[in-house]
């Protein structure tokens, strides 16, 4: 059984915005960890460009968003990705002692 094509675009629109806020406030935690010990950068400055970087990680999802055919698709790429960026972050904080 399929929705109605109003509300699959609305449930597409939701799950895009919150799941790709969900990946992309992720993947700028792990960089903002990640960044100050590979690169010769202090860490306001690594702070600074994991936010600007996870701006286009967030667009890039928000598009890609619509070309999945399948909403439980989309639903399980962005709990994968969701849950892999935010227990990196988590995994590298513990590793690292600490933030």
């Amino acid at each position: 059984m399929t929705a109605p094509r109003g509300i699959a675009v609305v449930l597409r629109l939701i799950l895009a915005i919150g799941g790709g806020y969900a990946v992309a406030a992720g993947v700028a935690a792990q960089l903002a960890v990640v960044l100050p010990v590979l690169t010769p950068l202090p860490r306001s400055e690594a702070v600074v460009l994991a936010s600007m970087l996870a701006f286009v990680i967030y667009l890039a999802v928000l598009i890609s968003a619509f070309a999945v055919r399948r909403l439980s698709h989309l639903a399980g790429l962005l709990v994968a990705a969701g849950a892999s960026s935010w227990g990196g972050a988590w995994g590298i904080v513990r590793l690292g002692g600490g933030a």
